[in-house]
């Protein structure tokens, strides 16, 4: 199995934010040292607790401290970017990188930054995220002149010099374009039904339940096969967890659930309840919004313990969901960070090895 990492990133609002982003800084640069195959990177607008704002300026400040690991956008927003602005920005990334890039699409789910950007309902949000993928890969593969016409978007470029350079567009280093993955949150996800007709990286979130990863799984299928594709690689799947482990499976909760971990689970069911979406952390449709408790996202969505019992975690999740090739470790705050650089060690050189590998 590869390991990788997502990082939304995950700081109490409290903290000072320059100290967070240096925290996120060595967090990648640590990552790449152990040899973690990729990092994805969030952006929002309004969240305290996930204060990334430009996910593409932090990528191209790691860029050069880092050797190998891939980095991606997790995810760009689309519907708050014009595609223009994000094809010719993830494009110089791509250059920049000289190919060591990724791009993650989504649509977002933050109200605030929704009505940040005076954006309309989410499900035309949703429709500007389809047209906003398609323009952007019609960017980067159509030579000027062109004029793109879509329900949201006109983008043209006409009128060039293309003897002087005039009206010339930056296309990716990678050819045809970077690979592009989408995240995938509900169980019949339209987003994972697409990634699978399209045949892009499907990337699971961290907020459900074992159940609702596999139902992720039969529907990024259910797509490939609607567009008469291959049936996909399981290798192609990222999975991503929240994991903590130290010395003993006692200490391991006791630092989880007083410390920064805990208390991000508790903002993040905060958030997504404000949003109406709560039911995407139950594992039954039947339980009561009371009994999403912080102990019950944490022994549901998390691993925790100490090494054998997260190994012991993470074979049952690859046993629940069928199998994946890239387990993602979920970047939190740095509250011990000594705990926290050892959880990274042990998860590479003690866990990850033992775990099925269907990598491809």
């Amino acid at each position: 199995m590869k390991l990788g990492t997502f990082m939304m990133p995950l700081h109490p609002p409290e903290k000072d934010r320059t100290l967070s982003f240096e925290e996120d800084i060595e967090f990648v640069v640590r990552a790449d040292e152990l040899g973690f195959t990729e990092a994805w990177i969030g952006q929002h607008h309004t969240l305290a607790w996930e204060p990334i704002p430009s996910n593409d300026v932090f990528i191209a400040n790691v860029l050069p401290r880092t050797q190998n690991i891939r980095l991606g956008s997790g995810v760009s927003i689309l519907p708050q970017h014009h595609p223009v602005n994000v094809a010719v920005r993830l494009a110089y990334l791509d250059h920049l990188s000289r190919g060591r890039i990724n791009c993650g699409f989504g649509q977002g789910g933050v109200p605030t930054d929704w009505g940040l950007f005076d954006l309309p309902d989410p499900q035309t949000q949703g429709l500007m995220t389809v047209e906003s993928i398609d323009m952007i890969l019609k960017l980067w593969q159509t030579d000027p002149p062109f004029d793109f016409q879509g329900k949201f978007y006109h983008i043209k470029l006409e009128g060039g010099m293309p003897e002087y350079g005039i009206g010339a567009l930056l296309q990716p280093y990678q050819k045809p374009h970077p690979p592009i993955a989408m995240s995938i949150v509900r169980g019949s996800s339209r987003a994972a039904r697409m990634a699978g007709q399209r045949g892009y990286i499907p990337i699971s979130t961290n907020l459900v339940h074992g159940s609702t990863l596999a139902e992720h799984w039969q529907t990024y299928c259910a797509g490939a096969q609607e567009a008469g594709r291959p049936t996909p690689e399981r290798s192609l799947w990222r999975v991503s967890r929240s994991i903590f482990i130290d010395e003993t499976t006692e200490s391991a909760w006791e630092h989880a659930r007083n410390g920064a971990l805990g208390g991000s689970f508790s903002y993040l069911r905060t958030l997504i309840e404000s949003a109406d979406m709560l039911d995407l952390m139950k594992h039954d449709p039947e339980m009561a919004d009371e009994e999403v408790t912080l102990e019950y996202m944490l022994k549901t969505m998390c691993i925790i313990g100490d090494r054998d019992e997260c190994l012991r975690q993470l074979l049952q999740l690859w046993e629940e969901t069928g199998g994946f090739g890239t387990l993602l470790m979920i970047a939190h705050d740095w509250d011990d960070k000594e705990k926290w650089l050892a959880c990274m060690e042990t998860l590479t050189n003690d866990i990850v090895p033992a775990l099925p590998d269907i990598s491809g």
